[in-house]
Parts: C-alpha cells; sequence; structure tokens
C-alpha cells in the first residue's frame, strides 16, 4: 500500500523487517554521482563486523521489551532524489496520545538497532531507525555519510508529518551513526527541526579524522570499509588527500552557527575521534544558535577502545551519568514542552563538563577516578625540551642533533593508542619498540611531585631531512619506577602538509623544519618518583599508512625512500612538547553515581 511518500507495511506485535521485489531505477544524488539505484536484499547481517565496528559498552542498556510491547512499522521512505532508504518504526502500544520520536541512522543494518529503539519504546518515545543508503534494506549507492545532512533532513520532515508525531525529534548515534547524528544539523532551515541529540563517540569533521596531521589513518578507514565490504569507496578519500570542497558535506567546522538544538557529548581519551568530538562540543556549546547552556560533555577513559594495559576503576559510571542525562535533556524538552531557556534553568547544577582523570594505576598512585566542572580547567603550558643527551628538561639545552633512519619497509609497528581494528588500543609498554633503531627516546628526571595535565598536549620538532617528505611521530610516556613506558597519548604530522592542508609543500633536503605534532588530549597525573618520556620517530604502521618519503600522493608512488631524519636541539631550534599542566585542586574526584541519582531525580519532577 503507498502512503505518502513510502512503501508502508505495519505490523503489530510482531517485529519483522521485509525486503521489498520492487526496484526503483532513480538517479543518485550522492556526492555527485548519479547512478541505477539497486537493493542489497541479499547481504547477510553480519555479526562479526557489527560486533568489531560498535564500542557495545556504550549501547542503550537492555530494557526487557519484546514485540509484544510497540507496534513495528516498515517503510521505504523516498529521498528528494528518488531514492528509497529502509526505515523502521516503533511506535509505543496502548497510549491514545502524541510521541515525540527519536531517529537512529547506521550503516550497520537498522535491525541491529533494535535494542536502542526498545529503550526509547520504553521511556516513551517513538523509535525510527534508517540504513544508510546502499546499506542492507536500503536502495541507492553507498557514499559514507556524504548524504547524511539531506538525506537526515528529509527523514526528520517526514517523522513530523506522521499522525503519530508530537513534532518533536531527537537524534541518537553510536560511532558511524553518530556522525549521521552530528551532519543531521548541517541542513537544518530553522530552529525545532531537531530538539536534542545524543552523540557517542563520534566526528563532525571528516577530513582531520581521517587526515590526522595530514597521515592517512590507514587501519581505521581502510579497515572500517573492508569490514562494510564497501573497499571501492577508499579511492574517493584517497584521491582527494588535500582538505578541498568535495569535504564540505561532511564537515560542520566553519558551520556551528546552524546547529539548533543541544546535545550530549560522550567521548573518549583513547577514542579514535576524540579530538573532532572535543571541538564539536565547544561548536555546539559557544557557536551554536541555540544549544548554549543546555551542551553537556563526557570523556570517559575509553570510548571505541576497552584495552590497553591500564586498569580504569568506575570508568563506566560517567557513561551511565550521560545517559541519565541525555534522558532528561529529551524529556524536558518532549513532554514537559519546557523551552530551550526553561530547560536550562532546570539542568543549572548538573555540570557541562566530566572527565576521567587518568592515572598509572598501581597500587597507592594517584588518578584513575572522575571529576566535573562547568569547564575543563585553564592550563599553564609548560614546556619540556629534548637534548642531545636524550633527556627532557625544562631549559633549552645547547646546540645539539640527534639522527635516525626511516625505511618505509620496516616501519615501527603500532602498539596501543586511539585505534579501531587494531589488536592493541590504549596505554601500553612502548619498552619493546624503543630497543629499535629508528626510536628516539628522550626522558625526564624522576618527578620529585605530581605533576597534573588536563587539555591540548603539542609538540615542535625541529627536522631535517634527505628526502622531500617525511613523517614525525611524538608519543608521550609516562615511565614506572620499574621501567614501564605507558603511552599517555600520540600524534603525527605527514611534513609536507604540516603548514598547509590544502596545499602540499615538499621539504628542500638539508633544511630545517619546525614541525608541529598535535599529539590530542588527555587529563593524567605522573606520579611522583615517575618520569616523563618523549618517543620521537617517522612511522607508526597500520595506524597511519608508512610515508614513502617521495613526496608523492598517498599510494601513487612507484618507490620509496630511505629517509635519513635530524631532530635539532638548542635555543633557536628548541625542539619540544607543551604540556597543558593544572593543579591537582582543579581535579577534584567527583562521585559519578551520585550526580546519576541528581540526574534521574530531577528527570522525575519533569
Amino acid at each position: 500500500m503507498r502512503v505518502s511518500n513510502t512503501f508502508t507495511l505495519t505490523l503489530v506485535v510482531t517485529a519483522v523487517l521485509v525486503c521489498y521485489d520492487q526496484g526503483v531505477a532513480a538517479k543518485n544524488g550522492g556526492h555527485g554521482q548519479q547512478v541505477e539505484s539497486k537493493r542489497f536484499t541479499t547481504m547477510d547481517f553480519n555479526r562479526t563486523a557489527y560486533d568489531r565496528l560498535m564500542p557495545h559498552h556504550l549501547r542503550s542498556p537492555p530494557t526487557g521489551l519484546n514485540s509484544s510491547n510497540y507496534i513495528t512499522e516498515v517503510h521505504d521512505l523516498e529521498m528528494g532524489d528518488g531514492v528509497h532508504l529502509h526505515t523502521i518504526v516503533f511506535i509505543p502500544i496502548g497510549v491514545n496520545k502524541k510521541y515525540g520520536a527519536v531517529l537512529m541512522r547506521t550503516p550497520y543494518n537498522a535491525k541491529g538497532l533494535k535494542g536502542e529503539g526498545e529503550y526509547y519504546i520504553k521511556e516513551g518515545f517513538v523509535a525510527v531507525m534508517q540504513d544508510f543508503r546502499g546499506r542492507y534494506a536500503s536502495f541507492g549507492t553507498f557514499q559514507c555519510w556524504f548524504d547524511a545532512a539531506s538525506d537526515g533532513k528529509t527523514t526528520i520532515d517526514w517523522i513530523k508529518k506522521q499522525s503519530w508525531s508530537n513534532g518533536a525529534v531527537f537524534s541518537h548515534g553510536v560511532s558511524a551513526n553518530g556522525i549521521a547524528a552530528y551532519l543531521e544539523e548541517m541542513d537544518v532551515p530553522q530552529p525545532g527541526t531537531l530538539r536534542a541529540q545524543y552523540v557517542i563517540v563520534a566526528t563532525a569533521e571528516f577530513h582531520r579524522t581521517i587526515y590526522q596531521g595530514g597521515a592517512y589513518r590507514h587501519s581505521l578507514y581502510h579497515g572500517w570499509l573492508d569490514e562494510l565490504g564497501e573497499e571501492a569507496f577508499e579511492q574517493n578519500i584517497t584521491s582527494h588527500e588535500a582538505l578541498s570542497a568535495y569535504y564540505d558535506p561532511v564537515s560542520m567546522t566553519n558551520k556551528w552557527n546552524r546547529v539548533t538544538a543541544p546535545a550530549v557529548h560522550l567521548s573518549g581519551w583513547y577514542d579514535i575521534f576524540n579530538a573532532q568530538q572535543l571541538d564539536a562540543y565547544y561548536g555546539y556549546q559557544t557557536q551554536s544558535a541555540i544549544g548554549k547552556g543546555l551542551n553537556f560533555l563526557f570523556v570517559a577513559p575509553t570510548g571505541h577502545c576497552v584495552g590497553g594495559q591500564v586498569p580504569w576503576p568506575n570508568g563506566a559510571d560517567g557513561i551511565a551519568t550521560s545517559l541519565a542525562v541525555a534522558l532528561t535533556l529529551f524529556k524536558g524538552l518532549d513532554e514537559s514542552g519546557l523551552t530551550e531557556v526553561a530547560m536550562a534553568e532546570k539542568l543549572r547544577g548538573i555540570p557541562a563538563v566530566n572527565w576521567y582523570v587518568m592515572g598509572p594505576g598501581t597500587p597507592g598512585s594517584k588518578g584513575n577516578y572522575w571529576t566535573s566542572g562547568q569547564d575543563f580547567p585553564s592550563p599553564t603550558p609548560t614546556s619540556l625540551y629534548l637534548t642531545q643527551l636524550g633527556n627532557l628538561t625544562s631549559v633549552p639545552p645547547a646546540p645539539g642533533q640527534l639522527s635516525f633512519d626511516y625505511n618505509p619497509l620496516n616501519p615501527v609497528p603500532t602498539l596501543g593508542g586511539n585505534n579501531l581494528l587494531l589488536p592493541k588500543c590504549g596505554p601500553w609498554d612502548q619498552s619493546v619498540l624503543e630497543q629499535r633503531d629508528d626510536v628516539l627516546s628522550f626522558t625526564s628526571q624522576p618527578l620529585t611531585s605530581e605533576i597534573a595535565i588536563t587539555g591540548d598536549m603539542q609538540a615542535v620538532i625541529y627536522l631535517s631531512s634527505n628526502c622531500t617528505d617525511t613523517d614525525v611521530t611524538v608519543k608521550i610516556l609516562d615511565v614506572y619506577p620499574n621501567g614501564t613506558a605507558m603511552m599517555v597519548q600520540d600524534g603525527i604530522a605527514r611534513v609536507r602538509w604540516n603548514n598547509d592542508s590544502t596545499t602540499p609543500h615538499l621539504m628542500t633536503p638539508g633544511q630545517i623544519y619546525a614541525v608541529k605534532v598535535d599529539v590530542w588530549s588527555t587529563s593524567y597525573i605522573f606520579n611522583t618518583n615517575h618520569s616523563i618520556r618523549v618517543d620521537v620517530s617517522s612511522s607508526n604502521f597500520p595506524r597511519f599508512n608508512a610515508n614513502p618519503n617521495t613526496g608523492d600522493a598517498i599510494y601513487t608512488n612507484t618507490t620509496v625512500n630511505v629517509a635519513r631524519n635530524t631532530i635539532h636541539m638548542g635555543t633557536t631550534v628548541a625542539s619540544k612538547i607543551i604540556l597543558p599542566v593544572v593543579s591537582l585542586d582543579d581535579l577534584p574526584p567527583v562521585d559519578m553515581t551520585a550526580l546519576k541519582r541528581k540526574v534521574d531525580a530531577l528527570r522525575n519532577t519533569l
């Protein structure tokens, strides 16, 4: 039966996913391509890929509901260019009323969101789950997130017109689904189209995520597409290495003023999207049209990564609290009909920024607890300088230099970090890698008192090379008294992109360059008798593709060069790291379970 712009099938009691035989020939508006639409009716639900890609510890808790608790509708929802997207709707049974709806869009099969859908049914919402273009039961060609803004807007507009809708639409997304949620804010014409969001471990800036410091995150994006069976799409990204207008549909940078809905943002210090999600929070909080004062940030130690060699007691507490805040925000703007101003007043007592302060995790050590505030504390940027003797000092050293050979055919293997599909993520002891000739280590004296840091970490490495291009990798480590060299965070810079992400600039062999390396963010306590160490090299594979040192565009080189790379030190070429030092008094422990109880009590008054 044709209803409005959808093929509709309503199923009472039983939640059945239906594939249709009708073919639809349509022009695909996805990112400049016009192709015949096709339906993946035979695509099996890949449970292995789903389990590997979705951070299940960040998903909604089980409800105990089953399909007898709601009505299931299955729609082929027509987009603006005629392509139909498979859309599943759960509607509560037994109450004659109109509902707010929570939208969830995914490349992982909409039926895999059944648990999230039932969670929102239990909380009094309609749940709407949709397959991306070209994925599972949807027509069209897979275009990653390049259609997310327009397809999201069309779906939101359709939801608001349904007989069961009260006009309020919310969005929820984890990982890839969360990226789609962020991009729904790009094409929103007026306030009220979206009321609020809950976005978990996601990014709103595609290019800087995939090309971190100019280096291609090989294991993340190539591995992700391979798991999806969408490897063919990779050439679209590798052939657009430079930042350009190509990426406008998947970037919210400089578009935060389009945001009309507040959000609860949940990230993790070791998450693959952490840097860009922190940017998203600040974009929403400081530049959005309506979201000011209603945005909340939670930074767990984990994210996509749950591994590592450091225990994180109570690390999940803030995750549960973030869900409680999101649900309270949704209900206040839906059932209670509060305005944004009124809702902000209700939530005034809830800290805007909540994060986990990490530490070594050894008995008696400081760190590994939650804290909160209206913002992160303002740090004191503190420089530590690399010396020719392998030391890390608080004053610039005498002039000196150290060199190493980087062979792209024998790159430094990845061991920990902000990874998705690699076997080891999070903090790992780097001692075995420090035995390599192409890894230079610089270590401070043992600390006589704790040093706490919270915020962005940077490095400036003065580098010369015999090649026209190379990479600089920087790892910041906590060296335990027993010699364990635990990685706190790492970063990379591809030199030809270091000062201009739109146009490559090749090196002149022998010339010294000040290479800036973003080592991302953290909150960490270096304990007494521990040391701070910096490891410098030129590769971290397969986390990043190995630079062939030729200056060629990515994956176009026919040969490789061995780079003789030299790190320079001294007063005028002061290679250094810059740490965001804060007082321990700025990081008071906070009981997240008590904060959750406070949020739950507030929600019960709405």
